[in-house]
């Protein structure tokens, strides 16, 4: 992933660096042998089997018009007194006469062209072989197109080659290609160039004379170009010494006949013979002394300037690795300052976003507690008009009456709830929004990254808007309503007595109420005043000790106590008379009889007017009280658990959006760790890097030291 994202080094150089793995193995396998290589390269039946049977002085590989030679051949020497060969892959000795079955391409016995056979010949017989010098015949370059696999298995190792011509026809492409691709895989590679079946010029009237020779010029300079402009291994006067023109047949006759006794010359097979075999034996005592004389110099010279130049090569892209890995690595502690200040300032900023968010849930909770409780309230207060809108048949009897009342709390309940979501929904709703808002905003001031604001913008994102739920529940609240709808005459003792004590309470409570002021501002604490707690009217509160009753007598206030008590035993009757007796004797019996006629019609007027509608009045009165007194019980309860559900709303928005944080923070923790995995792999490398150019640097000075020593006094 690293090395993707910077591409540190890219193709090219892998496979230059692949090169110089195969030309650094190609150069140790050559330095670590103990013989000189010589590898025979050419066209078919150009002659490269007669020409190392020329320098063997014995044909001993298959020769002849056509393709003869059907593998390689390796010739080099051996000890005993007998030749031999053996195949590849086989350690049988065979006769080697039987060469003239495997090797040669007109036998019916074939090996694959890529294969060896190792043919030992007596070092005796061959003053070459008797240097450790070996010959590799080849198959003609143009029968395969396998080349890359005979440079691979019988060419990386070659110390000289030899490029056979045939000097009627020019070089040819194929020719060129296979060196060109040598030239590539190999260190700049010795090379000498034979122009063979030169014997043939001795019947061409313009090669008559040598000098003026116009197919040889032709001949030399395209040869000199190949060496010294296209493969560029040597100097134009080097490869002018290296390009000759024999005729490897006629010396190979001219020494089997030196072999029998005879003059050199029976061998010969048209005009110009001795110029030809003295080119010929030019070409052996040059090739001697590039192998012998100047052996060191054959072997390790070329190695040693390709080695410093791989090195070189080496060193130089080892230096732009390292340049770029070093730019590579600062921009990736850049992005890990930068990405540990985030991370540090997101938990700093969260901490303080925490708590300004903490204290405004808590205000807004406060805030929707006390908008809740005082809508509530004045709800509570304009029950009476929201009964009153009840219009629903009523009936006093018990069944219906039931059905009346589970109707009328459904009314209440839905009327309440109606008014409380008119009144507050909407802008709790909108401050909600707006908190959410906020929030949101905050948050993503922290996550700067695109990908997780979107998910999180998608966390957020809610179905239908916010909504207060009120539960009321009137039905349980104002289950044990007992309504009383029984006639009751206003001006009866009892009621007289009730709406008595009752004014005579208020009148003490109006006098009272600046010394419970004083009282509870001295001690310091709440107290609870008789307005906000009802107190049951009794005769207790007739006392002279209660305060306020200077007018009346206890006499009278016995008097007055034992009436009432007498006349609500008696359902008024006993009472009545009573009264009525103690009134005749005081004002007489005319201006009673007039009160208590006065008296009766009020009382059958009430009675007549105590009909079903009086009577609903009465029960929604008496519902009214009842429910407003439930109602203010549940006040402090219902606006608690209004601020509850915005609290939870506004929390657990916030809490999703931490997580969000908490996951962005995660995520940039995993990439700060990946940032700091890639400096450690960064600075291995760059480790590596210099370590690999110490060698680099170690491995010239030494080559340089090797030629100074070795190679430059030659």
């Amino acid at each position: 992933a690293l090395h993707a994202e910077a591409e540190i080094v890219d193709k090219a150089e892998r496979e230059l660096f692949e090169s110089y793995v195969y030309k650094v193995a190609g150069i140790r396998e050559v330095l670590q042998r103990d013989h000189m290589k010589v590898a025979f390269f050419g066209r078919t039946s150009n002659g490269k089997s007669s020409v190392i049977n020329a320098m063997l002085r014995e044909k001993i590989l298959p020769s002849g018009i056509g393709h003869t030679t059907n593998c390689f051949c390796q010739v080099e020497g051996s000890n005993g007194g007998e030749a031999y060969l053996m195949t590849e892959g086989s350690d049988e000795k065979l006769n080697v006469v039987n060469i003239k079955q495997l090797a040669n391409a007109l036998c019916q016995e074939k090996l694959s062209e890529s294969s060896l056979v190792r043919i030992f010949w007596p070092r005796e017989r061959c003053s070459l072989l008797r240097d450790d010098v070996v010959f590799v015949d080849s198959p003609g370059v143009d029968v395969s197109a396998n080349l890359d696999d005979w440079i691979d298995n019988h060419c990386l190792n070659a110390d000289v080659f030899v490029l056979v011509l045939n000097a009627e026809s020019t070089m040819t492409r194929a020719e060129k290609q296979f060196f060109h691709t040598v030239s590539q895989k190999l260190s700049k590679p010795n090379i000498f160039i034979l122009n063979n079946r030169w014997d043939a010029s001795a019947n061409e009237p313009e090669c008559q004379e040598s000098v003026g020779c116009q197919v040889k010029s032709q001949h030399t300079e395209r040869c000199i170009d190949f060496l010294t402009k296209e493969l560029k291994v040597s100097n134009e006067k080097e490869a002018a010494e290296r390009v000759f023109f024999v005729s490897a047949r006629e010396t190979l006759q001219a020494r089997i006949e030196e072999a029998k006794g005879n003059p050199p010359h029976m061998g010969a097979i048209a005009e110009g013979f001795q110029m030809r075999y003295f080119e010929f034996q030019d070409f052996e005592r040059k090739f001697e002394e590039c192998i012998s004389q100047s052996a060191v110099k054959t072997k390790f010279q070329q190695h040693s300037s390709r080695g410093k130049s791989v090195s070189g090569d080496m060193r130089s892209m080892l230096d732009n690795i390292y340049e770029r890995i070093t730019i590579f690595r600062n921009l990736k502690q850049d992005q890990k300052n930068l990405l540990t200040e985030r991370i540090q300032g997101t938990e700093t900023q969260m901490m303080q976003v925490t708590r300004e968010m903490k204290m405004k849930i808590h205000n807004m909770v406060e805030e929707v507690e006390e908008k809740v409780s005082k809508a509530l309230n004045e709800e509570i207060w304009r029950l009476g008009v929201l009964i009153d809108e009840f219009n629903m048949p009523f009936h006093p009897e018990r069944l219906v009456l039931n059905i009346y009342k589970k109707e009328l709390n459904a009314h209440v309940e839905s009327g309440l709830g109606s008014n409380l979501r008119a009144r507050l929904s909407m802008a709790l709703a909108m401050n909600v929004e707006s908190a959410q808002t906020e929030m949101t905003d905050r948050m993503h001031a922290l996550v700067p990254n695109e990908q997780l604001l979107a998910s999180s913008t998608k966390m957020l994102v809610r179905t239908q808007p916010f909504e207060m739920l009120y539960s009321l529940n009137c039905q349980n609240l104002c289950a044990d309503f007992q309504e009383d709808l029984e006639f009751k005459f206003s001006w009866g003792i009892a009621a007289m007595i009730h709406r008595f004590t009752g004014k005579v309470r208020e009148r003490q409570n109006q006098k009272n109420q600046p010394a419970l002021v004083n009282r509870q501002s001295s001690i310091g604490h709440s107290v609870v005043t008789p307005a906000s707690t009802p107190v049951e009217a009794t005769p207790v509160c007739l006392l002279p000790g209660s305060g306020g009753m200077a007018g009346i007598t206890p006499e009278q206030l016995s008097m007055i106590s034992r009436f009432a008590v007498s006349s609500v035993g008696s359902q008024g009757t006993v009472g009545g008379l009573v009264v009525a007796g103690i009134m005749l004797k005081t004002i007489g019996w005319r201006v009673l009889v007039g009160v208590g006629a006065l008296y009766g019609c009020i009382y059958l007027y009430e009675r007549l007017s105590w009909t079903n509608s009086a009577k609903e009045r009465t029960f929604k009165g008496q519902y009214v009280r009842h429910a407003t007194k439930k109602l203010k019980m549940i006040v402090d309860l219902t606006s608690a658990n209004c601020s509850h559900q915005v609290q939870q709303e506004l929390s657990s928005t916030f809490a999703r959006l931490c997580r969000t944080v908490d996951t962005a923070t995660t995520d940039m923790n995993e990439e700060l760790k990946t940032l700091e995995a890639q400096l450690n792999i960064l600075e291995s490398n760059q480790k590596q890097l210099k370590l690999l150019r110490n060698k680099a640097n170690y491995i010239q000075n030494e080559l340089d030291i090797f030629e100074h020593n070795y190679i430059s006094p030659q």
